[in-house]
C-alpha cells in the first residue's frame, strides 16, 4: 500500500466500523470511570479477621551444680553455673531453676502455677515408647502482676539419674528408639483476655544426658505462650497498581476517543468522497497487480493503434491475462497499456485527491481516530504508482503533435522508438524497419500466465502499425 494511502484506508475503516468504534470506547469509559471511581473515590471496605494478643508468659531455666568433692581443679565448695558440661564425681547434684515470666497488655494479673518433673523416656521419629516421670517441684502464685515472674527450683542427682535409666532398660531389655532424660516444666497461667477467662499452658525442657563420669546439660533458651483472641476488624479496601491507574487510563482512552469521533463526524472527516474511493480502489489494484505491471516507454506507433478504454485495472490485468499480453505502465503519462496485435487497451488511473478544506488529511484524521498524533503520510498524492496529472484531452493534443512530428520525420521515429524501447528493458519488440526482421523480446519467463518468457507488447514499425 502506498504511502500515500495509508490515511485514505484508515478513514475507510473507521468509516465502516463507526459503531463498533462507539460501541468498544463507550465500554472503556463506562469500565474505566467504574474502575477509577472504586479505587479512588469510593473504594469501599472489607472484613479482616487478626489476632490479638492480650497478654504472654515466658519461662527460662537457670541450672548450677556445687563442688562436693576435693579434686585438683576445683575448690570444694565452689559453685558452677549454666556449663554445658559437669562431673558426675565432684558436682553429682544439678541445682535447677525455672522462673516464668507474665506480661499483659492491659495491664491485668494472672494466676500461675508451675511444676517441675523429671522424664526418661524412649523416643524414636516422634513415636515414644515408655515413659518414665518423677516429680520434682512445684508452686503456685495468685494475682501476679504484669512484668512480675513465679520461679521453683529443683534437684536431680546425675548419679542417681544414669542408675534409674540402666535399671529401666535391664529392666526391660532391648528396647527400640533412643533414652532420653529432660526436666519438663510446665506453666499454667489463668488470666482475662477479650472479658473472657482464658487459661494457656507451656511445657520447657531442659536436656539432661549423663555419659559416664560427665553429663551434659543443654540450654533450651526462653519459650513463652500468648493468650490472644481473633477480631473481625473493617479495613478500607485496597487495589493494585492496575486497577488505580488502569482505570483513568483506560477512561480518558475511551472519552477522548469518543470526543474525537464525535469531531471527526461533525466535520464529515471520515467519508471517503467518490474521487478518494476510486483513488483507493485504483491503488490497492496496483499493489495487487503489481508483479503484471512493467515500466515501458511505448512509441507513438503503438499508441497510434486502435484503443479501448478499461473502467478499472483489474479488467485490463484480465484481458491482458486472456489475450496473453503484457501490462505496460507509461511512466510519462502514467497510463496503463495492454498491447495486442491489432488493439491497444488503456486505463487512465484517477489523480489523487486534492486536500480537503479545513486543512483535513489522512493524518489528522488518524490522529483523531487513536487520540494521538500518528502521521499517515499525508494525502499529498504520494503512492506507488504515479499519476499523470495531464487530462485525456491535453493528453490526445500532445499525442497529434507527435503525430504530425512523425509523418515530418518516419525515419527518426523509427530510430527513437528502438532506443526508448531498448531503454525501458526491452519489454516491447521493436521493430527492425521494413526488411522483415525479426522483432527483439524482452524475456520474463518467471511472470506469471506467460508460458513463452513474452510480455505479449509489440512495437511494430510504421508500415506494421
Amino acid at each position: 500500500m502506498g504511502q500515500g494511502t495509508r490515511g485514505l484506508e484508515v478513514r475507510a475503516v473507521a468509516s465502516s466500523w463507526s459503531p463498533v468504534l462507539v460501541v468498544v470506547l463507550a465500554a472503556c469509559v463506562v469500565v474505566g470511570g467504574w474502575a477509577a471511581a472504586t479505587a479512588h473515590v469510593a473504594p469501599g471496605t472489607t472484613e479482616q479477621q487478626s489476632e490479638r494478643a492480650h497478654w504472654t508468659v515466658s519461662g527460662e531455666f537457670d541450672h548450677s551444680a556445687e563442688v562436693t568433692r576435693e579434686n585438683p581443679v576445683f575448690e570444694e565448695g565452689a559453685t558452677l553455673e549454666n556449663r554445658e558440661t559437669y562431673f558426675v564425681r565432684a558436682t553429682p547434684v544439678l541445682d535447677g531453676e525455672f522462673a516464668a515470666e507474665y506480661t499483659s497488655v492491659a495491664g491485668d494479673s494472672a494466676d500461675l502455677a508451675v511444676d517441675t518433673a523429671l522424664v526418661v523416656r524412649a523416643v524414636e521419629d516422634g513415636t515414644v515408647y515408655w515413659t518414665d516421670r518423677v516429680d520434682l517441684a512445684s508452686t503456685t502464685a495468685d494475682g501476679v502482676a504484669s512484668g512480675e515472674s513465679a520461679s521453683v527450683s529443683f534437684s536431680l542427682n546425675a548419679s542417681e539419674l544414669a542408675d534409674r535409666r540402666a535399671e529401666i532398660e535391664q529392666s526391660l531389655g532391648q528396647s527400640p528408639g533412643e533414652t532420653e532424660a529432660f526436666v519438663a516444666a510446665t506453666v499454667t497461667a489463668e488470666g482475662t483476655a477479650g472479658g473472657e477467662q482464658v487459661t494457656e499452658s507451656l511445657t520447657h525442657r531442659l536436656p539432661v544426658s549423663v555419659d559416664g563420669d560427665t553429663y551434659a546439660v543443654e540450654s533450651p533458651g526462653s519459650t513463652s505462650e500468648t493468650a490472644t483472641t481473633a477480631e473481625t476488624v473493617t479495613v478500607q479496601r485496597e487495589y493494585g497498581p492496575l486497577w488505580a491507574l488502569g482505570g483513568p487510563l483506560l477512561f480518558m482512552l475511551g472519552a477522548g476517543g469518543l470526543g474525537a469521533l464525535a469531531v471527526a463526524h461533525r466535520r464529515d472527516a471520515l467519508a471517503l468522497s467518490a474521487a478518494e474511493r476510486d483513488y483507493l480502489e485504483y491503488s490497492r489494484e496496483r499493489d495487487e497487480f503489481d508483479e503484471w505491471v512493467v515500466s515501458v516507454r511505448l512509441p507513438a506507433s503503438v499508441r497510434d493503434r486502435p484503443r479501448a478504454d478499461a473502467d478499472s485495472l483489474a479488467d485490463l490485468v484480465d484481458f491482458a491475462i486472456d489475450t496473453d499480453a503484457g501490462v505496460v505502465e507509461d511512466p510519462e503519462t502514467g497510463r496503463f497499456y495492454a498491447v495486442g496485435d491489432d488493439l491497444v487497451v488503456a486505463y487512465d488511473p484517477p489523480s489523487p485527491p486534492a486536500e480537503r478544506d479545513g486543512g483535513i488529511d489522512a493524518g489528522s484524521v488518524l490522529a483523531a481516530v487513536t487520540g494521538g498524533r500518528v502521521s499517515a503520510g499525508g494525502t499529498d498524492g504520494e503512492s506507488a504508482v504515479a499519476a499523470d496529472p495531464v487530462s485525456s484531452e491535453e493528453a490526445s493534443e500532445g499525442a497529434s503533435v507527435s503525430e504530425a512530428e512523425e509523418e515530418a520525420s518516419a525515419d527518426g521515429a523509427e530510430e527513437k522508438a528502438s532506443t526508448e524501447a531498448a531503454d525501458g528493458g526491452a519489454a516491447v519488440d521493436a521493430a527492425a524497419g521494413s526488411d522483415g526482421d525479426e522483432p527483439v523480446e524482452r524475456g520474463a519467463a518467471d511472470r506469471p500466465g506467460r508460458p513463452d518468457g513474452g510480455t505479449g507488447v509489440d512495437a511494430a514499425s510504421d508500415d506494421r502499425a
